[in-house]
C-alpha cells in the first residue's frame, strides 16, 4: 500500500505535506519529533513550518494512522501503527533513547481484548532507566 492509499484508508486528505511527513517517518528506523521532522525538511530544501506539521501528526494520530509516545521529558514521537511499531527507553541521567527491538505488549493486548471486549487499536508505553554510561559515571563519583 502506498502513502496516498493509507491516507485515503484512513479518510484522510492526501496532500504534499502529509505524503512528504508519512515518508520521513516511514524513512526513520525510529519514532521521530516534530522538531526532527521540521529539520529533516529543512536538510531537504522542503519549506513546511513547524506548527504545521505538529498540525498533521496530531490529525494523524488522532485516526489512528500513528501512535504518538510522549516522554517524561514532554517531547512527543511519531511512528506508523502497524505491527512494526517500536518503543524505546530512555535514560534519565543523559536522555538518550535506545530502541527495543520488539513490542513487549502484545501478548498483553491480546489478554486485554479478551477480558474487556475492546478492540485495542494501540497503546502508549515507555520504560526510563539509567543507561550502562551513565551507571559506570555514577560508580566514578
Amino acid at each position: 500500500m502506498n502513502i496516498e492509499e493509507i491516507l485515503r484508508d484512513k479518510k484522510l486528505r492526501v496532500t504534499k505535506k502529509r505524503i512528504l511527513i508519512l515518508e520521513i517517518i516511514i524513512a526513520n528506523e525510529e519514532p521521530v519529533s516534530a522538531e526532527e521532522i521540521f529539520d529533516i525538511c529543512k536538510k531537504k530544501n522542503k519549506n513546511l513550518d513547524l506548527s504545521t506539521i505538529y498540525r498533521n501528526l496530531n490529525t494523524m494520530a488522532d485516526e489512528n494512522l500513528l501512535l504518538k509516545n510522549t516522554n517524561s521529558d514532554g517531547i512527543s514521537y511519531f511512528q506508523l501503527n502497524d505491527i512494526n511499531h517500536k518503543h524505546f527507553i530512555t535514560c534519565i541521567s543523559c536522555n538518550r533513547r535506545f530502541i527495543l527491538d520488539n513490542c513487549p505488549i502484545h501478548n498483553i493486548e491480546d489478554e486485554i481484548e479478551s477480558e474487556t471486549g475492546f478492540l485495542i487499536k494501540g497503546h502508549n508505553f515507555e520504560f526510563t532507566g539509567i543507561c550502562p554510561d551513565c551507571q559506570k559515571k555514577l560508580k566514578k563519583n
